[in-house]
């Protein structure tokens, strides 16, 4: 399965150190999650997504952290996650799905690994995930009013929002203790058996790793199917025991 190239694994090892250097012991933890840490890279498509744990997050931290991300932004790397010991200790209720991510897909890149052992309570990730799902919904219907009124915007805004359902069908299917991988293709598989067929982001997720194309002709018919499905995750996730 596709995985981050022998180029972005130099820049990774190159990142790190330098992150080393800038950080020196107050490094506690770096990781890399999200695709470049499981099997759906997608070469010029995905980011490399850090997150990093240092003692206490102060301005002096952010100064020395500053100019180090600006120059990797250019390259390809997403925006780190930083936190500290209270953060990581206080924020499991709060941003639950975030570190459960985090948690199931990362590789240890420096120090010790803070995100392999987190206990994260089920009840709050519900609470979550039904307010991402609502929400991101509203999301979808506003930003259609804005732009669909091309093709061209219509697919824009089908391939870049079909991930951050797919991950709300994610927690729900692990929420529905379902079988079911963390990689999108697993996870689609997974959520039909819970939600009904998904054809449409099925299609999404193809086109996205660049093995299908979407018909322009059709495209706004797509996008309602597309609305559809979304509308059955969050039904499917409405319907979770509070």
């Amino acid at each position: 399965m596709p995985r981050p190239g022998a180029r972005a694994e130099r820049e990774i090892a190159t990142f790190t150190e330098e992150m080393r250097a800038a950080l020196g012991e107050e490094l506690v933890c770096l990781v890399l999650h999200g695709s470049a840490a499981g099997d759906e890279w997608v070469a010029g498509r995905s980011d490399l997504n850090t997150a990093l744990v240092v003692p206490c997050v102060t301005l002096a931290v952010l100064e020395r952290l500053a100019p180090l991300v600006a120059r990797w932004r250019e390259r390809g790397f997403a925006l780190p996650v930083v936190m500290d010991y209270e953060y990581l200790r206080r924020a499991r209720d709060t941003f639950p799905m975030e570190l459960d991510d985090i948690s199931r897909q990362h590789r240890l890149l420096a120090g010790t690994d803070l995100f392999a052992n987190l206990t994260l309570d089920p009840k709050a990730l519900r609470r979550e995930c039904e307010r991402e799902a609502r929400g991101k919904l509203l999301r979808l219907r506003a930003l259609f009013l804005d732009t669909g009124r091309t093709p061209a915007a219509i697919e824009q805004l089908m391939v870049e929002s079909v991930k951050s359902f797919l991950v709300v069908l994610r927690h729900l299917v692990h929420l529905r203790h379902a079988d079911g991988g963390h990689g999108y293709g697993a996870v689609l598989a997974a959520g039909e058996g819970i939600v009904g067929p998904l054809p449409t982001m099925r299609k999404l997720l193809a086109f996205r790793a660049g093995d299908a194309r979407l018909s322009p002709a059709a495209l706004r018919a797509a996008f309602g199917a597309y609305l559809a499905e979304v509308e059955r995750i969050v039904e499917g996730v409405d319907a979770l025991d509070a």
